[in-house]
C-alpha cells in the first residue's frame, strides 16, 4: 500500500508539473510514457498469437507523438496519417520477414494498433495543451480539467463500487466493476467538471463544463474497460510492472487515453474553441 501511494503521488506531481510547464517537459513525458505504453501493448497478445516487437511499436508511437507536437491543429490529421501509413508498411514488412508461427492476423493487428492506442490517442493531449483563445492559458486549463475529471471518475467509481456496488457491469471483462460504481464515477466526473469550471477559465459556460465532465465520465470508463478486455484476452493481471503498486504504464493511462480525444474534439468542434 505504501509503494502504491508513493508511486501515485509522485506520478501525479510529475504529470501536473509537466502540464503546467508545457513544452518541452510535457512533450518529453508524453514521448516516454507513450513509447513504454506501446511496448506494453504488444505484450498483451493472446496465447497463440504472433507477438510483434515492442521496440518497433514504441518508435511508431513516438513518431505519432512528434507529429502531434510539430503539427498545428489544421495539419494534425495529415501528419498523423502519414506517420500511420509509414508504420503500417513497416509493420507489414516485419511480419512478412520475421513471422515464425502463431496467429499472424491477431499479432499484426496488435502490432499495428499499439502506436495508435498509445501514441495517436495520447497525442490529443499535446494538441489540447496548445489550445488558444480568449481565455489565458486555455490549453493548460483544459488539459488540467481533463486530468481532474478522470481522477474524480476513477476515484468515484472505486469508492461507490466498494461501498454499494451490487450489480456487475461486465463480469467477463472486469468482475469488480459494477453499475453503481459506474454511476458514481460519472457523477464524480460531472462534479469535477463543475469545480474545474469554477476554478479555471475554460472559456465556456458552467453547463458546458458540466457536459464536458459527463463526456469524461463515459470516455474514461470506456477506456478502462477496453484495457481490461485486452488484459483478460492475454490472461494477465497488469500490462507491466514498471510502476510499483500500480502495474504498467497502460494500467495508469487507460482512462486518460480515451478521455483526451473526447475532450479535445468536444472543445474544438462542440464549443468552437
Amino acid at each position: 500500500m505504501g509503494a502504491r501511494l508513493a508511486t501515485g503521488v509522485t506520478g501525479a506531481v510529475v504529470v501536473v508539473g509537466a502540464v503546467w510547464l508545457g513544452a518541452p517537459w510535457l512533450t518529453l513525458l508524453a514521448l516516454l510514457g507513450g513509447g513504454l505504453a506501446a511496448a506494453e501493448f504488444c505484450r498483451l497478445a493472446p496465447e497463440g498469437a504472433a507477438r510483434g516487437p515492442g521496440f518497433l511499436s514504441a518508435v511508431a508511437a513516438v513518431a505519432l507523438l512528434l507529429a502531434a507536437t510539430v503539427a498545428g491543429r489544421a495539419d494534425y490529421w495529415a501528419a498523423s496519417g502519414l506517420a500511420l501509413a509509414a508504420w503500417a508498411l513497416i509493420a507489414g514488412l516485419w511480419f512478412v520477414a520475421r513471422y515464425t508461427g502463431g496467429r499472424p492476423g491477431v499479432g499484426f493487428v496488435l502490432l499495428l494498433l499499439g502506436p495508435v492506442y498509445a501514441g495517436f490517442l495520447l497525442g490529443h493531449g499535446l494538441q489540447l495543451r496548445e489550445l488558444s483563445g480568449g481565455a489565458d492559458n486555455l490549453g493548460r486549463s483544459w488539459l488540467l480539467f481533463t486530468l481532474l475529471a478522470v481522477f474524480a471518475c476513477d476515484t468515484g467509481a472505486f469508492a461507490v463500487g466498494r461501498l454499494v456496488g451490487r450489480h456487475r457491469m461486465a463480469p467477463r471483462i472486469s468482475p469488480n466493476k459494477t453499475w453503481e460504481g459506474a454511476a458514481g464515477g460519472f457523477a464524480a466526473a460531472v462534479g469535477a467538471g463543475l469545480l474545474a469550471g469554477a476554478v479555471f477559465d475554460l472559456g465556456v459556460a458552467m453547463w458546458q463544463a458540466a457536459a464536458a465532465g459527463a463526456v469524461v465520465g463515459v470516455a474514461a470508463q470506456a477506456g478502462d474497460l477496453a484495457e481490461s478486455a485486452l488484459k483478460r484476452a492475454a490472461q494477465v493481471k497488469d500490462s507491466g510492472s514498471i510502476m510499483p503498486g500500480h502495474g504498467g504504464i497502460l494500467d495508469r493511462m487507460d482512462s486518460i487515453l480515451f478521455a483526451l480525444p473526447a475532450v479535445y474534439y468536444l472543445a474544438v468542434a462542440g464549443f468552437g474553441l
